[in-house]
C-alpha cells in the first residue's frame, strides 16, 4: 500500500502525547493541547487517545489519515504550516 509520509495510518504507537496531526484532506489541525471543544475533547487528550468515534471536525475525514506534523514546522495563522 502506498502511503504519504507522515501518514500514523491508526498506528498509536508511533504518536507522541504532544503530536499535532493535520487533516490531508482539509488541513485542520488537532492539537493535543487545545482538544476539541466541540466534540467535547478536553485540552491535553493526545490524538491516540482520541474516542474511535472521532473523525475531522472540518471535514469529516477518518482519523487513520491524518498526517503527523513534524516539530520543526510551526503554525502561521495566514499560511499553514512552514518550517521554522
Amino acid at each position: 500500500m502506498h502511503t504519504f509520509d507522515g501518514t500514523f495510518l491508526g498506528d498509536n504507537s508511533k504518536l507522541k502525547d504532544d503530536d499535532c496531526l493535520e487533516c490531508k484532506v482539509c488541513h485542520y489541525v488537532y492539537d493535543p493541547k487545545i482538544g476539541d471543544i466541540d466534540q467535547n475533547i478536553m485540552p491535553g487528550t493526545p490524538f491516540s487517545q482520541l474516542p474511535e468515534y472521532w473523525n475531522c471536525p472540518v471535514c469529516g475525514c477518518e482519523r487513520d489519515l491524518f498526517l503527523v506534523v513534524p516539530k520543526n514546522y510551526e503554525r502561521d495563522k495566514d499560511s499553514g504550516y512552514s518550517a521554522k
